[in-house]
C-alpha cells in the first residue's frame, strides 16, 4: 500500500511541474516575452495551488471519510472535460493594452480544473493515509518527501525530455500523434486510476487510527505563523537567489533550474526517514557560508562569474535545509496535516508574490538577496540556552553591541583603505573585509547576535558593489536591472600615442550583458560602437541596402543605447520596437546615449514585443528587419520561430531583407537560423566578425555574429561575393524551432 501511496503523490508532484512550462509556453506567442505572462502565469498557480490545499483542508475536516473518496472520485473525472491540454489558436495576439486579464481567464479555462484536481492530492492522499490501520500511518509526512521528489523529477522532465523531444499539441500530419499536452492527459489518467486505488485501499484499512486522527489537538495561531515564516524566507531566498545569480554572477541557459532543484531538494531530505539531518550542523553552515558571501561583497567579487556560483548555491542550500529542517520538526499529529501544508503553501506563495511583484518596484538591484539571506540567520538553531532573567539585559546589549562594533570596524578599515588609494583587491582590502568577518562569526553562538552582524556586513558589502564603481544610471523593472556605466577604454597603443588616446563610454548593461555603448567625446559620438561598427556586419548590410536605395524603411526589433539610429539618413523611416519602457526611457535620455537625437532619420519608438507589435504592420512595409534580441545570454524563443520568421518575412518589400544578430556566448542559435530560414525558403549568409585593427579597437568596436536572410532580387544577395560570408548550411531538423517546438538543451554550447 505504501509503494501505491507513494507513486500517487510522486506522480501528481510530477504533473503540477510540467503542466506549468508548457501552459505559459503555449501562451507565449499570444501574448509576448512580456513579465505580464510570467507574472500572471505565477500568480495564477500558486493561487490554484492554496485553491487545491483548501479544497484538501476543507474536504478532510468537514466530510466523512467514506464521503470524502466518493466525492473526490467524481470530481477526478471533471478534468477529463479540457483534456488534452490546449490553451487556444497560438499566434492571434491579444487584444487590449494588458494581457493579464486575458492570461489568467485563458489559464483559468483550459489549466485551471485539472491543475487544481492534482494540486489536492498531496495533503488529501496523506490524510487518507494516516486514517488507515498501516504501521507508518502515525508519522505520513514521508509521502511528502516523495511528493518533492516528483516536483524534482517533473522539474528535470520538461527541459530535458519533453521540450526536447516532443510538440506541444499533435501535428496534422505527424507519423507521431503523441504531443505535450496528450502525454500529460495520459499521466492524468494514470494518476486518477491511483487516486481511485488510494481511496479503495484507505477505506478498506480504515481502523481505529480514524479516530484517533480527528480528535488531533488544535495548532496555536502563533505556531502556524511560524509555519508561514518558515516557508516564507526559503521560498524568498531561491527566487532571490535565482534572479542574483542569472543578473549578476553568471547568465547561462537553463540556469535557474539548478537553484529550484536544490530547494525541492531540501524538502525530500528533511521530511525523508533515511537523511540524517542534523540541524545544528546546518545552522553552522549556514552561518559559515552567510559570512563568507558578505565577505565576497566586501572584496568586490560579484563579477567572479562561475567562481563564486558554487558558494551561492551551497548557501541557498543552507538556507533551505535550515528552515525546511524546522518545519520536519514542527510538523504536527496527522490529524492537522492540511492545515501544516495549507500553510506552507500560503508562505511560498507570500515568498514569491513578494519576489516576483514587490521586489522589483521597491528595489533597484537584486537586494532581496541578500535581505533574505539576513531573515534565514534569524530562523537559524539556537546553540545555547535561553538565559535567565538576571543576564537576559546584558546578553540585550551585547547583541546590539556586537553588531555596532562590526559596523564601526568595517567603517574604519575601508576608510583607512580609500585613504591610502589601494585597489579594492590589494591587501588593505582583504583585511577590510575579512576582520569584519572573523568578527561576524565570533557571535557564531549567538543567533541574534549573528544575524544582526551578518546584516551589517551584508549591507556594507552590498553598498560597496552597488554604489562604489561607475553606474551612472541604475534601473529595474520586471524585465530585469539595467545599468548605464562609465568605462574607459584602453586599446594596444601603437609608438607615438599616449594613454590620452583611451576613450571614455556609456555602456548600457542587463544584467551582465553589453546592450550597447557610445564614445562620450563629441566629435565622436555618432560613431556606432560595440556590435553596430561600420566595418562590421551590420555596417556592410546597411551599406549595400542604402547604396541600393532600399533603406527607405527600417524596422529594428531590440533598441538597446539606440546604436543602430546612427545610421538613419534624410528621408529614412527607422522604427524601433522596444519590450521595456526602461530601455526607451534610458536610450531617449541625452545625458547617457545621443543616438535617437543625432539621428537624421525619422524616427519611431514602439513599446511592446517585437513579434506582437511587428504583427501589426501593413504586408510589405519594409525594406529591411534587424533582429537584435538575441544577444543577450537569455533568447527570446518565440522571435525566432518559423512562424515569426514567416512573419517577418511577409512584412518585407520586395527585394527586401532580414538580419539577426546572434551574437551569444552560450547558445549555438546559427543552426536554428539555418533550419528556420530553410524551412520559409529564405536563402542566407552568416558572418563571424572579429576586431582587427587598433582604429576598430579605439574606436569601441566589438566581436559580433551576423546572419542575412534574404531572396535573390535583394541587393544582400551580393553578400555571397564577398568571402566573409559564408552560405548557410545544411539544415538540422532538430533545430527547427516552431511556436509548438524549441530545444534549448540541443542549442546550448555545452562545450
Amino acid at each position: 500500500m505504501i509503494a501505491l501511496f507513494t507513486l500517487a503523490v510522486f506522480l501528481a508532484a510530477a504533473l503540477l511541474f510540467t503542466m506549468q512550462p508548457m501552459a505559459a509556453k503555449m501562451l507565449l506567442p499570444q501574448v509576448g516575452g512580456s513579465p505580464a505572462l510570467w507574472n500572471a502565469c505565477m500568480v495564477f498557480f500558486q493561487v490554484a495551488l492554496l485553491a487545491g490545499y483548501g479544497y484538501a483542508h476543507v474536504l478532510a475536516r468537514r466530510v466523512a471519510p467514506r464521503a470524502q473518496i466518493a466525492g473526490h472520485a467524481l470530481v477526478l473525472l471533471l478534468p477529463l472535460l479540457v483534456l488534452p491540454l490546449d490553451l487556444g489558436a497560438r499566434g492571434t495576439g491579444v487584444p487590449g493594452s494588458s494581457p493579464v486579464g486575458w492570461v489568467l481567464a485563458t489559464l483559468a479555462a483550459g489549466a485551471g480544473l485539472p491543475f487544481l484536481v492534482v494540486a489536492t492530492s498531496g495533503p488529501l492522499l496523506q490524510r487518507w493515509f494516516s486514517a488507515t490501520s498501516h504501521p507508518a500511518a502515525r508519522d505520513p509526512y514521508f509521502l511528502y518527501a516523495a511528493s518533492n521528489a516528483g516536483s524534482l523529477g517533473g522539474l528535470l522532465l520538461y527541459p530535458f525530455v519533453l521540450e526536447p523531444f516532443l510538440r506541444l499539441t499533435p501535428a496534422e500530419d505527424a507519423l507521431w500523434p503523441l504531443s505535450q499536452g496528450g502525454l500529460w492527459a495520459a499521466g492524468y489518467l494514470l494518476f486518477a486510476l491511483l487516486v481511485f486505488g488510494c481511496g479503495a485501499a484507505s477505506l478498506r484499512l480504515a481502523g481505529a487510527r480514524a479516530g484517533a486522527v480527528e480528535a488531533a489537538p488544535t495548532v496555536s495561531t502563533r505556531r502556524k505563523l511560524r509555519w508561514l515564516w518558515l516557508a516564507c524566507v526559503p521560498s524568498s531566498a531561491l527566487l532571490g537567489t535565482t534572479q542574483y545569480i542569472t543578473s549578476d554572477v553568471a547568465v547561462f541557459p537553463l540556469l535557474w533550474v539548478v537553484p529550484l532543484a536544490i530547494y525541492l531538494l531540501s524538502f525530500v531530505l528533511v521530511f525523508s526517514k533515511r537523511f540524517p539531518f542534523h540541524r545544528q550542523a546546518w545552522s553552522l553552515a549556514l552561518a559559515l557560508l552567510v559570512a563568507a558571501v558578505a565577505v565576497s561583497f566586501l572584496l568586490m567579487l560579484r563579477d567572479r562569474g562561475f567562481t563564486l556560483l558554487p558558494l551561492h548555491l551551497a548557501t541557498l542550500l543552507a538556507v533551505t535545509m535550515v528552515c525546511h529542517g524546522r518545519l520536519a520538526a514542527e510538523r504536527p499529529p496527522a490529524g492537522r496535516l492540511t492545515d501544516f501544508y495549507l500553510w506552507i503553501a500560503a508562505g511560498g506563495a507570500l515568498g514569491g508574490v513578494f519576489n516576483a511583484l514587490i521586489a522589483p518596484v521597491v528595489f533597484d538591484s537584486t537586494a532581496e538577496y541578500p535581505w533574505t539571506l539576513f531573515l534565514a540567520c534569524l530562523l537559524r538553531e539556537r546553540f545555547r540556552a535561553e538565559v535567565d532573567s538576571p543576564r537576559r539585559r546584558l546578553t540585550t546589549v551585547v547583541d546590539i553591541a556586537a553588531p555596532a562594533l562590526v559596523a564601526a570596524v568595517v567603517s574604519s578599515l575601508w576608510a583607512l583603505q580609500s585613504s591610502q588609494g589601494a585597489a579594492p583587491w590589494a591587501w588593505m582590502g582583504v583585511v577590510a573585509a575579512v576582520v569584519p568577518g572573523l568578527l561576524c562569526l565570533a557571535t557564531v553562538g549567538r543567533r541574534l547576535r549573528f544575524a544582526l552582524s551578518a546584516g551589517v556586513l551584508l549591507v556594507a558589502g552590498w553598498w560597496l558593489n552597488g554604489d562604489l564603481g561607475s553606474n551612472i544610471v541604475r534601473e529595474r523593472t520586471f524585465f530585469g536591472i539595467h545599468r548605464v556605466v562609465k568605462v574607459r577604454e584602453f586599446p594596444a597603443f601603437s609608438e607615438g600615442q599616449s594613454e590620452q588616446a583611451a576613450q571614455e563610454f556609456h555602456v548600457l548593461i542587463h544584467g551582465t550583458t553589453r546592450h550597447g555603448g557610445q564614445d562620450t567625446h563629441l566629435s565622436r559620438r555618432e560613431i556606432p560602437t560595440s556590435y553596430y561598427h561600420r566595418s562590421g556586419p551590420v555596417g556592410q548590410i546597411i551599406e549595400l541596402m542604402s547604396a541600393a536605395g532600399r533603406l527607405d524603411d527600417v524596422a529594428f526589433v531590440g533598441l538597446g543605447a539606440g546604436t543602430l539610429a546612427a545610421y538613419g539618413e534624410p528621408g529614412a523611416r527607422f522604427t524601433f520596437y522596444e519590450i521595456d519602457p526602461a530601455v526607451v526611457r534610458i536610450a531617449s535620455d541625452r545625458s547617457l546615449f545621443t543616438y535617437l537625437a543625432d539621428t537624421k532619420a525619422v524616427l519611431r519608438l514602439v513599446t511592446g514585443d517585437g513579434r506582437l507589435e511587428l504583427a501589426k504592420a501593413a504586408d510589405g512595409t519594409f525594406d529591411l528587419i534587424v533582429l537584435d534580441a538575441f544577444n543577450s545570454d537569455a533568447v527570446p524563443v518565440h522571435l525566432l520561430t518559423r512562424e515569426a520568421l514567416a512573419l517577418y518575412h511577409r512584412k518585407l518589400k520586395p527585394g527586401g531583407a532580414i538580419a539577426v544578430h546572434l551574437t551569444n556566448w552560450f547558445m549555438r542559435l546559427e543552426s536554428v537560423v539555418t533550419a528556420v530560414a530553410a524551412d520559409v525558403g529564405l536563402p542566407g549568409f552568416i558572418r563571424a566578425d572579429r576586431v582587427s585593427s587598433l582604429e576598430e579597437a579605439y574606436e569601441g568596436k566589438e566581436d559580433s555574429v551576423w546572419a542575412v536572410l534574404a531572396g535573390r532580387t535583394s541587393p544582400a544577395s551580393r553578400l555571397a561575393e564577398d568571402p566573409r560570408w559564408l552560405r548557410l548550411g545544411s539544415p538540422d531538423p532538430h533545430f527547427l524551432w516552431t511556436d509548438d517546438y524549441s530545444n534549448l538543451v540541443r542549442a546550448v554550447r555545452w562545450r
